[in-house]
């Protein structure tokens, strides 16, 4: 049986990369699929041909997520276009690479636009509609994929850190404000995808960076995903870390 038969997912950066995993898993298990993509429209349909060959129901939409506007249109689409959303994953990032010193204001500003503005507004407009469903008990639950910048910083991305420890502390004020319809948990992924600035050798490398000497994959992601929407509905406001015990081993 399809844990996620009749529910609709909203899925941020559906295009490629994290969250298109984590959009193909939630069709699997029977949602249908809001595919959100910035500037990769060519993958955003593939990705959504992909979801309906397994007979689910898409909306493709494209949003700047750095745009207080643009943020909120997604949303009020996605309800208008299946009339709910049940879930809400926060998956699309920027991720500018800068050092203290050489960070401008436009680095500065991308960074926190699209990795918090865009799920703060984004998330308004859908745990307002979560709330005031009349149903009993959690009628949602929204997930924001944090990274490790949210933990300990990077000395080439700056902002990119800041940024990320500012959804993680709005995961935890949306989880105050939300309840108790809606809940709101994060994931905090370490190495999973090489970024496009990685050499392979480089890459390869950070299997030493944990205790596991190993690496990561979207699809375990897609595995807590399911886990936190499926599972124990007694955890909100927290964040679960990804990263082979990565964290411990840079104390």
């Amino acid at each position: 049986m399809m844990r996620l038969q009749g529910k609709v997912a909203l899925v941020t950066g559906a295009a490629h990369r994290v969250g298109k995993v984590v959009a193909w898993m939630l069709a699997q298990e029977g949602a249908d699929i809001v595919v959100h993509y910035g500037g990769s429209a060519e993958a955003a349909r593939q990705t959504a041909q992909e979801i309906e060959s397994l007979g689910r129901r898409t909306l493709l939409h494209q949003a700047d997520m750095a745009d207080w506007n643009q943020a909120a249109e997604l949303g009020r689409r996605a309800l208008a276009h299946f009339g709910r959303v049940d879930i809400l994953i926060n998956s699309a990032s920027s991720f500018v690479s800068s050092d203290y010193f050489s960070t401008t204001e436009a680095d500065f500003d991308k960074a926190f636009d699209v990795n918090v503005k865009g799920p703060f507004v984004l998330s308004q407009v859908i745990a307002r509609a979560m709330m005031d469903d009349a149903s009993e008990g959690v009628r949602g639950n929204i997930i924001n994929i944090v990274d490790e910048g949210a933990f300990f910083p990077w000395r080439q991305y700056v902002a990119h850190g800041l940024s990320k420890a500012a959804l993680l502390a709005l995961t935890r004020a949306q989880a105050l404000n939300f309840g108790p319809k809606v809940r709101v948990n994060a994931i905090c992924p370490g190495p999973i995808l090489k970024p496009p600035d990685y050499t392979e050798e480089a890459w390869q490398a950070l299997r030493k960076t944990n205790p596991l000497r190993a690496l990561g994959t979207a699809e375990q992601v897609g595995e807590i995903v399911l886990f936190l929407l499926t599972g124990p509905q007694f955890i909100n406001g927290d964040c679960i870390m990804l990263d082979g015990g990565r964290m411990w081993q840079h104390q």
